[in-house]
């Protein structure tokens, strides 16, 4: 008995038939796959945190450019990572390691870029100069940044004793590495300094660096808006400053002139006595010259380079 024999057309049509059932069935396996896979991230707690917008390398200054948001699972976030609305405490720090895109931005992947150095606070032409503690013997521990003080210098001069102002209205700049005014009293000096760096101007820099070789300076405190200079300055021992010299008082008197009637009379003394220039009352005299102010460059206006957190504000 002959078997019977099937069209060709009929076998590929079988075959084809088959194949799209079986695409059918894959498909329909995926699609199901991709909805119990949507349905478990939806039960996965989610959190937004702050990534790299795209390959950084280390060194790059952070702007908000550089960041993107992207959600996580909360389970396996860092503790240390950053909610979108913490973007700003990344802003302007530098990047200290390389990031890919996508990589989450952590503090310690960030350090602070350096601000501008302490010698941009000083005004043009001027100097800054730091000095021991110690040298400063009257208002030690109680400076504090943008006080303004008067150095006294004291040293002697042919056997005497002599204390006259060295330099008046000097600016202090920094106590120790303190370099702002502290928001609270106290707050600057709590923790000690052992040096005081003052504005100056190059020639009074190398007044004080001389005073402090050859004599003892003692600080004073000034009013900021104290602009007068004083002149006065002391001559003497102690005793003679208070008044209790015992130096003998010369009791000679000049001799008195006898007069011949054949003497000229350009030949005679005058009658009139000389004027005398007054002692010094208690060793205290004037300086032949007035004192300016060390730092009274910042009562100028127009001066970018001064620090405003240290300009003291003239008198109405």
């Amino acid at each position: 008995m002959r078997l019977p024999v099937f069209n060709r057309s009929i076998a590929l049509l079988c075959i084809a038939a088959a194949a799209g059932l079986g695409a059918a069935w894959t498909a329909r396996q995926y699609l199901q796959d991709r909805v119990r896979q949507l349905e478990a991230n939806a039960k996965t707690p989610m959190v937004a945190r702050v990534v790299a917008a795209y390959d950084m390398p280390s060194g790059t200054l952070l702007t908000s450019d550089h960041f993107a948001v992207r959600q996580l699972p909360a389970a396996l976030v860092s503790s240390d990572s950053l909610a979108p609305e913490r973007f700003k405490e990344l802003a302007g720090s530098v990047l200290a390691a390389p990031l890919r895109a996508g990589d989450p931005i952590l503090a310690v992947h960030t350090t602070r870029a350096r601000g501008s150095p302490f010698s941009a606070r000083l005004g043009d032409g001027r100097r800054a100069i730091t000095i021991p503690v110690d040298a400063i013997n009257s208002v030690s521990g109680l400076l504090e940044p943008g006080d303004l003080i008067d150095l006294y210098v004291s040293f002697e001069h042919q056997r005497r004793r002599i204390t006259a102002p060295l330099l008046q209205g000097v600016l202090v700049l920094a106590t120790g590495k303190a370099t702002q005014i502290a928001a609270e009293p106290g707050m600057a000096r709590a923790g000690g300094y052992s040096t005081v760096t003052l504005d100056s101007s190059p020639e009074d820099a190398i007044k004080l660096v001389a005073a402090r070789q050859g004599g003892s300076i003692t600080a004073l405190l000034r009013h900021p808006h104290d602009g007068r200079s004083d002149q006065k300055a002391v001559r003497g021992d102690l005793a003679t400053l208070l008044g209790v010299s015992d130096k003998p008082v010369s009791t000679r008197t000049a001799k008195v002139p006898v007069i011949y009637g054949n003497q000229a009379a350009r030949g005679l003394p005058g009658l009139r006595p000389k004027a005398v220039d007054p002692a010094p009352v208690n060793g205290v005299f004037d300086l032949p010259y007035t004192p300016e102010l060390a730092s009274a460059w910042m009562r100028s206006p127009g001066l970018p380079e001064a620090d405003d957190a240290l300009r003291p504000v003239s008198p109405p």
